[in-house]
């Protein structure tokens, strides 16, 4: 609070707004928990101003008599304070709108680097792994089976193509790639491959994507 209203929100999204998805830091627990303290303290800050008000207000009315048995106030429909209470209530709920956006814009954005790893990796890499939470983990797990399930064949209700080969189109279907370690045979359209150390060959992008993922090729 003495750094100023969603100050401490807004430094923990900055820490994840323009990572690469690879460098993905650790969950900040203690800011993401600091700034749900910060809300719950503008919250109580907020109704005991209001609540101040009414109570105000309903002294002054029976100092002066004028509180009958068929009017009741109710405080949640009704404003008694001044201007100036009333532009502090306003600004203590603006924070903690302010203050909510910032944690799911955070949540969010660490969905998304998830997402991206999932395109672009296939898998977390072990260096961004040990950063993301259990609850994280379980959302790139059902992300990624969602995903599988929409690539696989057509004949299986999905589209039949591996989306994450190439997010932009290819100018040649084939590649020229290297084995970078000893594999064994695969079989690909055009035939089989004893795939050895240091071989170069020509293979379908589509192909030649997944083990390029495992590391097992390179493109040249």
């Amino acid at each position: 609070m003495s750094q100023g209203f969603c100050r401490t929100g807004f430094d923990l999204l900055a820490e994840v707004a323009h990572v690469p998805p690879e460098n993905i830091p650790v969950f900040n627990d203690d800011a993401f928990r600091n700034v749900i303290d910060e809300v719950q303290l503008q919250h109580d800050q907020l109704n005991s101003v209001f609540e101040n008000a009414f109570a105000r207000h309903q002294e002054n009315r029976q100092q002066s008599n004028a509180e009958t048995s068929e009017s009741q106030d109710d405080p949640s429909l009704m404003w008694y304070g001044s201007e100036a209470e009333a532009t502090e209530v306003m600004v203590y709920h603006t924070a903690i709108l302010r203050n909510k956006r910032l944690l799911m814009a955070y949540t969010k954005r660490r969905l998304d680097l998830l997402r991206d790893l999932r395109w672009t990796h296939g898998v977390i890499p072990e260096q961004a792994k040990v950063n993301v939470t259990p609850q994280e983990q379980h959302f790139f797990r059902e992300y990624s089976k969602l995903l599988s399930k929409y690539m696989r064949s057509t004949e299986m209700g999905g589209v039949g193509l591996d989306l994450t080969a190439d997010p932009d189109p290819p100018n040649d279907p084939y590649i020229q790639v290297r084995v970078m370690k000893d594999y064994g045979e695969v079989t690909f359209s055009n035939g089989s491959v004893n795939l050895r150390e240091g071989l170069s060959l020509w293979l379908l992008r589509d192909e030649a994507h997944t083990l390029m993922m495992e590391g097992v090729l390179e493109c040249v």
